[in-house]
């Protein structure tokens, strides 16, 4: 079987890759929470995940995932003025 030819600009194995810079992306500071509030979130029992997303009216609001199977009674209903929705699943893990 032979291999097909491509294009040299579509044949991105032809050459060394090109160095590329990590950019982030472009964020308001109110999406993101501060590291010592998202630290102490983070130290609450059962609380694997912090972070602060748009809900489906477009609002903003502070999301905790919470792993354990107890009822997450002892979480906060509100966060810096925003409120506070709680998802739950298997603990987040690095590497997959």
């Amino acid at each position: 079987m032979t291999q097909q030819q491509l294009p040299p600009d579509l044949d991105f194995l032809s050459g060394d890759p090109e160095p590329v810079q990590p950019q982030s992306a472009p964020h308001d500071s109110a999406d993101v929470l501060p590291q010592a509030e998202a630290d102490a979130l983070l130290a609450l029992e059962g609380v694997d995940g912090a972070w602060i997303e748009t809900d489906t009216q477009g609002r903003r609001v502070v999301v905790l995932h919470y792993s354990l199977p107890d009822p997450p009674s002892h979480l906060p209903t509100q966060v810096r003025g925003l409120p506070v929705r709680v998802v739950g699943g298997g603990p987040i893990r690095a590497g997959g």
